[in-house]
């Protein structure tokens, strides 16, 4: 083994030119060009100003962010809000539409479910019958099928109906019951929201109160939705 002193003695008598030689040709010769960016520069010119940006740090945004930020004023939906339009597609479907035939009964305007009416014809003879309830007119004979003729305004106990030009017999069919209803005119099919249909009138108690659905409102006016499954059961008076 060797000690430290001839070590010593190694490394003093090695040349100190071949370190000066490496040292010197690792330094660039003063009159050669150097490229910056691709353009050659001489000695003695100024270099090109570096862009800004090749002095910026490394951006350390997530890359697949990147690729939806694209557009500032572009907002993704999120979760919740992609929630809400559902919501809001759903609550237009559940709003469902019904179709009412409106009439006049005097100065008031009612209207009947319009799945219950079958057709509209003029006046035509009516045949008494004996023993009904004081608003049933008579029957009729329509296509050869006998149907029971009601005075709507008795039938709500709005006194009797006058007898006009206008006046029309609405035929509805409702489950198993069939009638001819007397009113002083038509006015026109209407449609109304489910959630726009009030509850009868609280001041209105017993037969009074079943005969009507509810109470409708459209572009500012307010009709009385009746029943037809009551108003057709004679046997409700």
């Amino acid at each position: 083994m060797m000690d430290l002193a001839e070590i010593r003695k190694k490394a003093k008598a090695r040349p100190k030119s071949g370190g000066q030689a490496s040292i010197a040709e690792a330094k660039p010769s003063p009159r050669a060009a150097v490229s910056i960016q691709g353009a050659p520069v001489g000695q003695g010119s100024s270099p090109p100003l570096m862009p800004l940006s090749a002095f910026r740090p490394p951006s350390h945004e997530d890359p697949l962010e990147a690729l939806f930020n694209f557009r500032s004023d572009v907002a993704l939906a999120s979760e919740e809000s992609y929630l809400q339009t559902l919501r809001g597609q759903d609550e237009q479907k559940a709003e469902v539409l019904c179709e009412w035939l409106t009439f006049r009964l005097g100065s008031e305007e009612y209207a009947l479910d319009i799945a219950g009416v079958c057709e509209i014809i003029k006046l035509r003879e009516i045949t008494d019958i004996p023993r009904v309830p004081e608003f049933i007119l008579g029957i009729i004979s329509l296509r050869g099928i006998i149907v029971p003729i009601f005075d709507l305004k008795k039938r709500l106990k709005l006194g009797g109906g006058e007898l006009t030009p206008a006046s029309r017999i609405i035929v509805c069919r409702w489950g198993e019951r069939s009638a001819g209803l007397l009113v002083d005119s038509i006015s026109q099919v209407v449609r109304i929201p489910a959630g726009g249909v009030e509850a009868p009138p609280a001041v209105l108690s017993g037969v009074d109160r079943e005969l009507l659905k509810g109470v409708g409102r459209i572009q500012g006016r307010m009709m009385i939705l009746l029943d037809p499954a009551n108003v057709l059961n004679a046997e409700l008076n």
